[in-house]
């Protein structure tokens, strides 16, 4: 339909009508407009579709098992008091991550769009939502690469034939270090396993760093590693669905039987039945502590993922007959797994540490991103085969990190092609732009105060602006869009209308939690740290208008066509 023809249409529609009745029409050919399904020659779009449920259902387990179950999963619980936070990670799981996983599937296979027109199909004045998101992906991706390029750094480490972790007396080691079998007797004070001192000093660097206001040069190892991840993600998103629904045959598998090998050869190990007891045995006071829930809240958002999009575009690519709510319950069931034996193998080490050290296990080491590269490779040097198993564990855990990162590269795809139709006809060119600005967007996070930045960006890009993001979706869907509506949205494609739990939910129960916890994070606020660093007054300042930042999409957008419809409905009055 060409401009003239549009304007025509619209200007008879208001002539027509009057007051709200001609907005609201005005309103509905506006929409379609913008989220029309054809291009500029009036050609219907072919949407891709995976291959078959198969792949489809691998690639959202795939997503929502990653580098939140291995890595920041044993650390959460071992920072909030081992097993008294999986009272609250249940709960939240339960009320906020199913519910608004089954939500979010749903309505982006009903639609079939990206993101941002998908929120523009729900509500005109909600395409604000779509933006957040894309913001979110986009913050994520500057640090979350960085953690997959510790790994590779690890992976290509484990080619020796002794654990460079294993041993001190290497450059980077200093006077403190502690090897973990042959010194377990040793009268050094405040001594430092090998393991710590790899992770700190030799890869990370940031014993050359005072903080995140001296980031220091730019590693060129861990540069090369960022490379090669960001190299990796544009070869799996380039071809789109069709070909990275072929590599999850392999990375959403293989995961569970890496883990389980870990586990038995764990379980083995002295003082490791003390840190399973740990991390499974509540201490209840942790319970009266924000923080403990809040960062439960925060798990299920970051390795669950809604509001970041992918499962709404993942979603999109499927059959409209698939049953979303046996998707829903299936992945997240995976997720569950994959966070209990990661927990598990990561505590048995801990507790074996512990033993070795002397120490309890609270102080064995501090709670942060280092526990994984830590723990993990401490387990995997008493191997027999330490470097194979070593090299498939940091190969598992790059596949995990590029299963996600691709997952949400898509959804940047996704949103903006169905937005702007020049974007999908050069995808690959486009595709490349973006891996691009992203790996030089992450570069300040591979200096030697690198981990500074990570952790800030950690603490910054999600909570509270991704609640304020699912806030609205639930709300959108179930107060704006109908929730009657919606349910026989889903009884049209799978003849299945969501329970009353479901709804009860999404009327209630998640939309009220997840507003609590949006309020309660911004006034119970604990700044970020890594170890015994403070960040400065300023970078807290700056932390909140990134975090600010991805929340004004939403309002803004909303005025903005507030405006734009009453100066239209205007204009064709007079």
């Amino acid at each position: 339909m060409s401009d003239v023809m549009l304007q025509q249409t619209v200007k008879t529609s208001l002539l027509d009508e009057s007051g709200e009745r001609a907005i609201s029409k005005q309103a509905q050919l506006v929409d379609t407009i913008e989220n029309g399904q054809t291009d500029s020659r009036g050609k219907k779009i072919v949407r891709d579709q995976w291959n078959n449920k198969i792949e489809y259902m691998l690639s959202v387990i795939g997503y929502v098992v990653d580098l939140g179950n291995c890595v920041r999963f044993p650390y959460v619980a071992y920072k909030n008091g081992g097993g008294a936070f999986l009272i609250p990670y249940f709960s939240f799981l339960i009320l906020i991550g199913v519910p608004m996983m089954f939500l979010e599937m749903s309505v982006g296979q009903y639609f079939g769009v990206g993101n941002i027109t998908l929120w523009g199909k729900i509500n005109i004045f909600m395409k604000g939502i779509g933006y957040s998101s894309l913001l979110v992906v986009c913050y994520i991706t500057l640090y979350y690469a960085t953690i997959i390029a510790y790994s590779v750094f690890y992976f290509f480490a484990s080619f020796s034939a002794e654990m460079p972790w294993a041993k001190c007396k290497n450059e980077w080691n200093s006077e403190k270090c502690m090897e973990r079998i042959s010194e377990s007797n040793s009268t050094i004070e405040n001594p430092v396993s090998a393991a710590e001192e790899y992770y700190k000093r030799c890869m990370l660097g940031i014993h050359k760093s005072s903080g995140i206001d001296d980031l220091g040069p730019i590693k060129f190892d861990l540069t090369l590693c960022l490379a090669v991840v960001f190299l990796l993600m544009y070869i799996c998103i380039c071809k789109g669905v069709k070909g990275t629904g072929k590599a999850v045959y392999f990375t959403a598998t293989v995961p569970y039987v890496i883990l389980l090998i870990l586990l038995v050869h764990g379980l083995t190990l002295s003082g490791s039945d003390d840190g399973v007891s740990y991390f499974l045995t509540p201490s209840f006071e942790k319970l009266f502590h924000f923080e403990c829930w809040k960062d439960a809240a925060i798990q299920i958002f970051f390795t669950l993922g809604p509001g970041i999009s992918v499962l709404t575009t993942y979603a999109s690519y499927s059959k409209k007959n698939n049953n979303c709510q046996v998707d829903a319950l299936g992945a997240s069931a995976a997720n569950v797994i994959a966070s209990f034996l990661s927990g598990i193998v990561v505590f048995a080490s801990l507790g074996h540490l512990s033993y070795e050290i002397g120490k309890p296990i609270e102080e064995v080491t501090a709670s942060d991103f280092g526990l994984s590269f830590i723990a993990y490779p401490e387990i995997l040097a008493t191997f027999k085969f330490s470097a194979f198993f070593s090299a498939i564990f940091f190969l598992m855990i790059i596949n995990l990190g590029l299963d996600s990162s691709f997952g949400g590269l898509e959804a940047i795809y996704s949103s903006l092609a169905d937005e702007f139709e020049i974007v999908k006809q050069y995808r690959k060119t486009f595709m490349a732009v973006i891996h691009i600005l992203l790996f030089l967007g992450s570069l300040p996070t591979v200096t030697h105060g690198g981990m500074y930045l990570v952790t800030f960006l950690d603490a910054f890009s999600t909570s509270p602006a991704l609640m304020f993001i699912v806030f609205f979706e639930a709300v959108s869907i179930s107060w704006i869009y109908g929730i009657g509506k919606f349910s026989e949205n889903t009884f049209e494609m799978f003849k299945v209308r969501p329970n009353k739990f479901w709804i009860f939910c999404w009327l209630f129960a998640s939309p009220l939690i997840i507003l609590a916890l949006f309020f309660i994070s911004i006034f119970v606020f604990e700044p970020p740290s890594v170890d015994n660093y403070k960040y400065p007054q300023i970078y807290l300042i700056i932390g909140w208008m990134i975090n600010v930042s991805v929340m004004l999409p939403i309002p803004l957008y909303a005025l903005f066509k507030f405006f734009q419809l009453k100066i239209i409905s205007n204009i064709f009055k007079s």
